[in-house]
């Protein structure tokens, strides 16, 4: 996966590393819930109705991402991190080519985000044209 990766930090006192405990679709939208590796806290994502695409992956079945990764950010930026948002991808080139696009739609199109989860074991890929609702909790 190319483009440009950041560290997505959208509420404060987020747990570093975390797992996937729970991915759910509905009519309602796309709820994840991670934890923290100690169990100790994590959050609840929603994603209310704004998910155009999503896809989630073993991390073996990403090698290449996170050698680009090591080789552009040094292991400690994602090792140590879940949240990531990613500019100028390959997916976000092709959710815009294959989506049909008129003039109503054109401006929610291009400002299409994507936000990639990468759990202890897995990449969560997210194309949203809005960021998600946060919930931090404690176990």
């Amino acid at each position: 996966m190319d483009g440009t990766w950041t560290q997505w930090k959208p509420i404060p006192d987020l747990p570093e590393k975390m797992y996937m405990e729970k991915l759910i679709e509905t009519c309602d939208g796309l709820e994840i819930t991670l934890k923290a590796l100690d169990d100790s806290c994590g959050i609840k994502i929603l994603f209310e109705n704004s998910v155009i695409s999503y896809q989630n992956t073993y991390e073996r079945n990403r090698y290449k991402t996170l050698c680009l990764l090591d080789k552009e950010y040094g292991k400690n930026f994602y090792a140590k991190w879940t949240l990531f948002e990613v500019q100028d991808s390959s997916l976000l080139k092709w959710v815009r080519e294959e989506s049909y696009i008129d003039n109503e739609d054109i401006g929610t199109h291009f400002r299409l985000k994507q936000l990639t989860l990468l759990t202890a074991d897995e990449f969560i890929d997210i194309v949203t044209y809005d960021y998600p609702k946060i919930r931090r909790f404690s176990s």
